[in-house]
């Protein structure tokens, strides 16, 4: 069942009154009668089912019957993707957060097809979002702003990830190759590619590359493979 975004709730909080889209979402589209059973996600580590108690014209009321609490994920990993044109980067925020993955960080680069909007992180953090929804995902990842790439590799390092070049080249070395204890960034580039000097660029900053499969796949596709298979890698190990 499908969830509604409920960035209040708590451990300790028995109502939860829910207004505005959500509201909006769930009498309207979802149809929730009165006494009925509502899931609810906070976004933060906490998923609940309640029962809707009271519904004026602006808000829901629902009262907490259980809930449960999922610790922030042992292994985290994060994307960082060059934008798409056709607004396919839109499938990379969609079905990577529905794999797990905790952080986003949009780049430009030289062979980018398209330029970061005034919009572009909230319409992302828009998609996660229905995406945690959706998949029961309890934690919301975290959309960076576009940055580009020198400066983003840095932030990505100040923020304690390792940046892993997922390379059209077709290096030897796969996932599973990765140390257990990475915490790993996976950097997927624009359709044309990465360009000679970028390349330069990674090797200069000692950052791995691996291969996603013996082809060359789209970019979209390449992000996506990148989070199933260290997804995959994750739940081996457990």
């Amino acid at each position: 069942m499908p969830s509604i975004y409920a960035p209040d709730l708590s451990e300790d909080k028995n109502i939860i009154t829910v207004k505005g889209e959500e509201f909006h979402h769930l009498i309207n589209v979802k149809r929730i009668k009165s006494r009925e059973t509502v899931k609810l996600n906070s976004g933060a580590g906490l998923i609940a089912e309640g029962k809707l108690t009271e519904v004026t014209k602006d808000y829901a009321v629902i009262e907490i019957i259980k809930r449960e609490k999922f610790p922030f994920p042992e292994r985290p990993f994060a994307i960082a993707f060059a934008l798409l044109k056709n607004r396919n980067d839109e499938l990379v925020i969609e079905k990577c957060t529905e794999l797990g993955v905790t952080a986003f960080y949009p780049l430009v680069t030289v062979y980018s097809v398209r330029a970061p909007s005034k919009n572009t992180v909230s319409r992302f953090e828009r998609l996660a979002l229905s995406a945690i929804k959706q998949c029961d995902n309890p934690w919301l990842p975290r959309i960076s702003e576009p940055l580009p790439l020198k400066e983003a590799v840095k932030k990505l390092s100040a923020e304690d990830w390792k940046p892993v070049l997922c390379s059209e080249q077709r290096p030897a070395q796969r996932i599973s190759d990765l140390p257990n204890n990475l915490k790993p960034c996976f950097i997927i580039g624009p359709e044309g590619g990465f360009r000679e000097e970028e390349f330069s660029f990674f090797a200069d900053q000692d950052i791995p590359s691996i291969s996603l499969c013996n082809l060359i796949t789209r970019a979209e596709t390449a992000a996506i493979a990148a989070a199933a298979q260290f997804a995959a890698l994750i739940c081996s190990k457990e």
